[in-house]
């Protein structure tokens, strides 16, 4: 009860200042609030070739993505974070005066904003699939009190539009956030342009390869874990990753990516074969340097199909994450790849250098049906008014 009082006197005062915001006049400018940012990146990129339309950054701490590198010259950044009062408060009176509104996450202070008519707020999300459940399928949603539950779906009516590269995802954002169809763009996501840039993955790779040396001549192994809440049981993953590198010969470099939401430390950098490239700000960049990916319910293998490589899925705690988080489902359309639940199984896979290319192709096909190098273009053309670019 404490937490939601807390939480409600927060939202009051968001709300009483957008509501003063509200008093100014709406501008033709785009805001990008960002917790990840991958796909704002691309869809701003897109917009600076297009338009002149003044763009506004709101990055949350644990967004890494660079935008000052967009080609734009009516640009600003700031920090989405309470703690900097200033910038709270300009973001604040951007939010409630731009006409068009990017996020990327559950947003809390959306529950509270009353956008004006003309206004358009698109969802991008940070995943182009999904094999956990997330909104109201999340199990805990339905622990949480009634004021809770009002509040995450008021968040999710200020969702004018969200971009979606298949039928099968809009499904799960439809159950997910309790929408109707009229929702959904099938324009395809906006990060899944750059694995149809043949100029932006070698200027990629080259980029990977520069901080990371050591990866050339070798079979790059990534491994990205998905985010594991508290409650959920851990491993030492120390102690499996030193067994891993025991099982794999010097041809093998492994990467290790961990959640922006992790804090795991890890104690092997001295082995030349592992790298920690937690920080390297482009995930799209490490998996085309990438050889092998071993993930486990992460959204980063819709986008790898793409590439048509080698997947593996270390599930060593599927029963308690199953349980607690839930997952869709847990076939080929899911799992294109080995799924395994032990460092013995995982080595051997790795050393198994054979692709189920049907497999693959299958998922990749289910799940990116609308990302076909076009969705940054498709999006933006859906959303915005044709006088204001």
């Amino acid at each position: 009860m404490i937490k939601e009082a807390l939480i409600a006197g927060y939202l009051a005062l968001v709300k009483g200042a957008a509501s003063f915001f509200n008093l100014f006049p709406l501008q033709n400018k785009t805001v990008f609030l960002s917790s990840f940012g991958n796909n704002a990146y691309y869809v701003a990129a897109e917009l600076a070739t297009s338009s002149k339309q003044p763009l506004i950054f709101l990055n949350k701490t644990k967004c890494t993505i660079d935008f000052s590198t967009i080609p734009a010259n009516n640009k600003k950044i700031l920090k989405f974070e309470t703690a900097n009062i200033v910038h709270l408060v300009c973001s604040l009176y951007h939010l409630a005066t731009a006409k068009y509104i990017f996020i990327d996450n559950y947003v809390g202070i959306l529950s509270v904003m009353n956008f004006r008519k003309s206004v358009r707020c698109v969802q991008l999300w940070h995943a182009t699939g999904a094999i956990k459940r997330f909104g109201w399928c999340e199990p805990a949603t339905k622990k949480r009190s009634c004021l809770a539950q009002k509040r995450f779906q008021q968040v999710y009516d200020r969702f004018h539009f969200i971009p979606v590269s298949s039928r099968q995802m809009a499904q799960i954002f439809a159950e997910s956030f309790h929408l109707d169809d009229s929702r959904f763009l099938y324009t395809g996501v906006p990060q899944t342009d750059f694995y149809f840039d043949d100029v932006a993955k070698a200027r990629g790779l080259s980029c990977v390869r520069k901080a990371y040396p050591s990866i050339v001549g070798k079979r790059v192994v990534l491994y990205a874990p998905t985010y594991r809440k508290e409650l959920l049981p851990t491993v030492n993953t120390s102690e499996w990753i030193e067994k891993i590198l025991a099982g794999l010969d010097d041809h093998h470099i492994l990467l290790l990516r961990l959640h922006p939401s992790a804090k795991e430390s890890i104690n092997l950098e001295s082995d030349p074969r592992l790298l920690v490239v937690s920080d390297y700000p482009s995930v799209n960049e490490l998996l085309i340097a990438t050889d092998v990916l071993v993930s486990d319910y992460s959204s980063i293998s819709f986008d790898f199909s793409l590439l048509r490589k080698k997947m593996i899925f270390f599930t060593y705690d599927y029963k308690d994450y199953k349980h607690q988080q839930g997952l869709w489902a847990t076939n080929d359309l899911y799992f294109p790849g080995p799924i395994v639940t032990t460092t013995s199984g995982l080595i051997r896979h790795l050393n198994d250098t054979s692709i189920d290319f049907d497999k693959i192709d299958r998922f990749r096909e289910h799940w990116n049906t609308y990302s076909t190098g076009q969705a940054c273009k498709n999006l933006i053309s859906s959303i915005y008014d044709q006088q204001d670019l």
